[in-house]
């Protein structure tokens, strides 16, 4: 007669497919024993029990994390609605960049903004100007895949830039700057770019959700593309 031994998986196998075995097995749980940490054996009863809160414990810091998340999305989307039904109400170029400087310095707490306009024909704008060569000269591969691209294409650029690119974006604080979110002002084509800068060199990251900053531009290039014409015509 061959002798049967039961292995340790065989028991973990058994248990997991009766997970009511202890049931009215008291004695038993109490008899069983599992090392602790501190090298004292406690007894199931208690191990399951400290399992049981340790995993409350998590479930609650999860919870507080997404609710977190949560009341920042809402700030956020309140912050954004605010600025774009500001920028949709304004009267004249003036107005607009008012609103939107105030803002993105005053409720998003953007250290460092910029807003350029591409034109051949500069018509002297409360808003900077410039020639678009010399933009796609200096901004070089930041402006590729920008083009004429319809706004669900839009493409928002952030990270670190060479301090040529800095300069240009930032001709007064690009030595301050260390990332950059670039986002394109293309309705209904390529008309200029977005700028916002940080300090903080991991602000603005490659791997960062670039929505807010696309929907912006988005709302932006389309305020600005009628204004600007309303004021060229008045002109």
């Amino acid at each position: 007669m061959t002798d049967s031994v039961t292995t340790a998986d065989q028991v973990t196998e058994y248990l997991k497919n009766h997970p009511d075995f202890f049931i009215n097995q008291d004695e038993l749980l109490l008899k069983l024993k599992i090392p602790h940490e501190r090298g004292v054996a406690i007894s199931l009863v208690e191990r399951q029990l400290q399992l049981l809160r340790e995993h409350n414990l998590e479930l609650r810091s999860r919870l507080g994390k997404l609710m977190e998340v949560a009341r920042d999305n809402d700030r956020l989307f309140e912050q954004t609605r605010k600025l774009v039904l500001g920028l949709l109400e304004s009267q004249d170029l003036e107005q607009a960049t008012e609103i939107l400087k105030d803002g993105l310095e005053q409720d998003f707490n953007i250290e460092f903004h910029s807003l350029i306009l591409f034109t051949h024909q500069p018509a002297t704008l409360t808003i900077r100007e410039e020639n678009p060569d010399t933009a796609d000269e200096i901004l070089g591969d930041l402006l590729t895949g920008f083009g004429d691209k319809q706004a669900s294409g839009q493409k928002v650029i952030c990270g670190r830039i060479k301090p040529r690119e800095l300069e240009f974006l930032f001709p007064d604080n690009h030595k301050e700057i260390g990332s950059v979110a670039l986002a394109p002002l293309n309705f209904p084509k390529n008309v200029g770019v977005l700028a916002l800068g940080s300090r903080d060199e991991s602000h603005f990251r490659a791997s960062m959700g670039s929505l807010f900053i696309g929907y912006l531009s988005d709302v932006t290039s389309r305020v600005l593309s009628r204004l600007v014409d309303a004021t060229r015509s008045d002109g």
